[in-house]
């Protein structure tokens, strides 16, 4: 059987490198893609390393040409694209609706939403081809209001419809948005720095506390679900908003996922 190929933004680090390694685990083709091109060769050469196969492609997910180049890069390396997953995403800024800058929050919705959009239109022939699926990586955030985050909210709420449209659009795709939970990454290195002076003192010391109380969850939780999903989501399940740790997908992931040591 010819093995797929996924594609990974943002998956230098975190969430998306999670994804990737879980996903190499598998068996699939991982391509990963972020701006960091020396990190990102580095985590492809280790996956490699390990037996796996990986494409680094640097690029910038809001740029439309990056997204096409993403593709076509991949095409040319695998031959096929069976799954997307959407993570590259960026909090900032972390301010009151009053005082932040349009210009920031052109930025968010330009990554977080329209990054998406633009590499699932360009990927859309071979994911038809291969009844592929586009995993959405959301958030808690896309359906309740988190002071000081008005642009992520927007724009996760606007990546869940996205998702849904997709759904409706597509027959030859399955689309699944995902919650990931509230994961150790960069994003809450941002929130712990940024946070202060952005977000009411109550909802910033929830974020401090979730990091020393050691309630942050290791990016490879959710990312081996992510993986599984993107490999095996089943067509029911189009368009839906799930959990990354709901029982019917961690039914999916006992039935499916080899488990990484360490």
């Amino acid at each position: 059987m010819t093995a797929k190929t996924i594609i990974v933004t943002g998956a230098s680090r975190g969430l998306g490198l999670a994804v990737a390694r879980d996903a190499a685990d598998l068996g699939a083709n991982v391509v990963l893609f972020a701006r960091s091109a020396e990190k990102l060769e580095q985590e492809a050469q280790a996956i490699r390393d390990e037996g796996g196969k990986a494409l680094a492609v640097p690029g910038d997910i809001s740029l439309e040409a990056d997204c096409r180049r993403l593709v076509e890069r991949t095409i040319a390396h695998f031959g096929r694209i069976d799954a997307l997953v959407n993570n590259a995403g960026i909090i900032e800024p972390i301010a009151p609706l009053a005082e932040a800058s349009i210009e920031t929050w052109r930025q968010n919705l330009l990554t977080n939403v329209l990054g998406p959009v633009m590499l699932t239109q360009a990927a859309l022939p071979y994911l038809r081809q291969n009844r592929g699926r586009v995993i959405n990586v959301s958030s808690g955030a896309a359906t309740y209001a988190i002071p000081g985050w008005g642009a992520y909210c927007t724009a996760k709420g606007a990546l869940n419809q996205f998702n849904r449209v997709l759904a409706v659009e597509e027959e030859m795709v399955t689309a699944v948005a995902v919650r990931p939970g509230v994961v150790d990454t960069e994003m809450q290195a941002v929130i712990r720095e940024m946070g202060a002076a952005g977000m009411p003192e109550s909802a910033y010391q929830r974020f401090v506390r979730l990091r020393d109380e050691g309630d942050l969850l290791p990016p490879e939780a959710p990312g081996g679900a992510i993986a599984v999903l993107a490999l095996f989501a089943p067509r029911d399940w189009d368009g839906e908003f799930v959990a990354w740790d709901e029982e019917r997908v961690q039914e999916l992931v006992r039935k499916y996922a080899t488990r990484r040591e360490g």
